[in-house]
């Protein structure tokens, strides 16, 4: 089993009436987070650009179920330019666990903690067809900022067109 490491003084959150916890920048072992992204992303990515991806990120969130004893929701952020920014690289939630709240949770968590922590703004990219997520995103405060035409051409999307969605914090 391969774990990550983080620093341990960041900071975890919880609401009072989950058991979902949601941890930044702990040590969870990689097969964990590969559990709840890849098979949302797998088709999109190579495996070992995955784990790349995974073990490159600046932060990692992710959602804890104290009862299933899983992670249920990741999201891999990363900083951006000399601006302040962070770019939300990707963010799921397992199959299992969708439509309960979790994914609102956990973006609301790396929000609030982008914000406490002095970062400008937030942006994304999605499909123009993910509805799920894009309402999700709109919901957190995200606001499509850019049409970007063929964004996805290298996968195997039949639609490769994208938004890139931005949350100003400040």
């Amino acid at each position: 089993m391969m774990n990550l490491v983080f620093p341990s003084h960041l900071v975890k959150s919880r609401t009072r009436s989950s058991n979902i916890q949601v941890y930044h920048n702990q040590p969870f072992p990689i097969e964990e987070i590969l559990a709840v992204l890849y098979p949302l992303f797998g088709q999109y990515y190579p495996y070992n650009d995955f784990i790349r991806m995974i073990t490159d990120s600046d932060h990692i969130f992710c959602s804890y179920d104290r009862i299933q004893r899983r992670c249920v929701a990741c999201a891999l952020v990363n900083n951006k330019g000399r601006k302040g920014g962070l770019y939300l690289m990707l963010f799921g939630v397992r199959q299992s666990n969708q439509q309960r709240g979790v994914g609102t949770q956990l973006l609301k968590s790396v929000v609030r903690w982008a914000h406490q922590s002095g970062y400008a703004y937030i942006y994304l990219h999605v499909h123009v067809d993910n509805y799920k997520a894009i309402g999700l995103y709109e919901k957190v405060g995200f606001r499509p900022d850019e049409y970007l035409q063929d964004y996805y051409r290298q996968t195997p999307k039949e639609n490769p067109h994208a938004y890139r969605m931005l949350l100003q914090l400040r």
